[in-house]
């Protein structure tokens, strides 16, 4: 009997062993994988999600597909993600506004990026350029900014829509430079509108700028770099003109909060690995965009960081989306 019983115990053991060895060998990820991102196919952040989807089906060994989920600001795609298991299958590719702007944009929104959203990466940073008309008496910000105090809302710059970043870069101009200028909203047209003359202004971003300051059609005024930057060496950088004033855009990863940590980790080892390849710091550049490869923690200060600068411009303008 004794002898029976020491080999279902030794045979439980074993039968133990293997089990968990099968855990260990299909262990994250295990299925296919999909990164959402809340903008619509051949958007910047859309190729870059594209980019990644591809080199991360490699490194993993599973298919890893794109779903584009645009509108309201970003913050459709952040819902379905937010609602979504927390378990490394379901990845946010998005950008900075979604995080540092909408919370304070909207009063009423059906998650909380704080809380259901967790910091994995920043893969990008890109720089916004201010364009001009060619028939704008300015020839860069400064002189922009010097029209604008002696023409008071008279100036009109466009946007594409109420509290985009667009709307709020040249909000923090006319706080920082004491000069009121004139909002016109856009939902498309606006560089149009600019070449032809019927608005002075548009902050664009830029990856679609560069080519139009190119093309002789439109003025750059500034680029909101720290400073100038090789691909418009004669467009001055915006502290030039606002000493200290530096604005950029950023492209992140998230998961949905309570993903295993292991799970985050590896997410941020893979992300930040293919973001310092060769290839992709190419494919960067070629955005007009500069790599970074954040940890979750630094990626979480930065967020903290820009929310207080934006909630503070955005509650003292009063803001505010339907």
């Amino acid at each position: 009997m004794h002898a029976l019983i020491r080999q279902i115990i030794v045979g439980l053991g074993v039968l133990a062993a293997v089990s968990t060895a099968a855990v260990a060998q299909t262990g994250y990820p295990n299925r296919p994988i999909r990164i959402v991102t809340p903008v619509p196919p051949g958007v910047a952040p859309d190729v870059m999600a594209r980019l990644y989807a591809d080199q991360l089906s490699r490194s993993l060994g599973q298919p890893v597909t794109v779903e584009n989920k645009p509108g309201a600001s970003g913050n459709i795609g952040a819902e379905f993600v937010a609602k979504s298991p927390a378990d490394g299958y379901t990845i946010f590719y998005a950008y900075n506004q979604i995080p540092t702007m909408n919370p304070h944009l909207f009063p009423k929104l059906g998650y909380d990026m704080a809380r259901d959203l967790a910091p994995v990466t920043q893969t990008l940073s890109t720089a916004y350029v201010i364009l001009g008309s060619k028939d704008f008496p300015a020839k860069d910000l400064a002189g922009a900014i010097d029209y604008a105090r002696t023409n008071p809302e008279k100036v009109a710059y466009g946007s594409y829509g109420p509290g985009t970043a667009g709307h709020l870069i040249f909000e923090i101009i006319q706080e920082q430079a004491n000069v009121k200028m004139l909002h016109v909203p856009y939902k498309q047209g606006a560089v149009a509108d600019v070449m032809g003359g019927q608005i002075a202004m548009l902050a664009e971003p830029f990856p679609s700028a560069v080519p139009l300051a190119g093309s002789g059609k439109v003025r750059g005024l500034a680029v909101t770099s720290e400073r100038r930057v090789a691909e418009l060496p004669g467009v001055p950088a915006m502290n030039e003109a606002l000493p200290g004033l530096n604005l950029l855009g950023w492209q992140g990863v998230w998961v949905p909060a309570g993903t295993p940590p292991d799970v985050l980790a590896k997410l941020n080892a893979e992300f930040v690995r293919i973001t310092r390849t060769p290839e992709m710091q190419k494919r960067i550049a070629d955005l007009a965009s500069t790599p970074m490869g954040t940890t979750p923690q630094e990626m979480k200060a930065a967020i903290q960081r820009e929310s207080r600068q934006w909630g503070a411009l955005i509650k003292a303008k009063k803001i505010q989306m339907d």
